[in-house]
């Protein structure tokens, strides 16, 4: 294998590097969107359920367990 095929290998692999980790990146870009949202919907009802008084609770209807 002559230089130049070395280099012209190393640099369509160096390409396909660069594609991989954009891909990459978007992707993990994408999913802190979604760890973000999921987080923030956590604490919305973790705040709900601490404003929840007895009385709410006694309120709500009563579901049969089934068998």
């Amino acid at each position: 294998m002559s230089t130049d095929d070395r280099i012209t290998e190393l640099e369509i692999r160096l390409t396909h590097q660069d594609s991989t980790i954009e891909e990459l990146n978007h992707t993990v870009y994408e999913q802190w969107k979604i760890v973000e949202k999921l987080t923030k919907d956590v604490f919305d009802l973790q705040k709900r359920l601490k404003t929840l008084t007895q009385s709410d609770i006694d309120d709500a209807p009563y579901v049969p367990p089934h068998y």
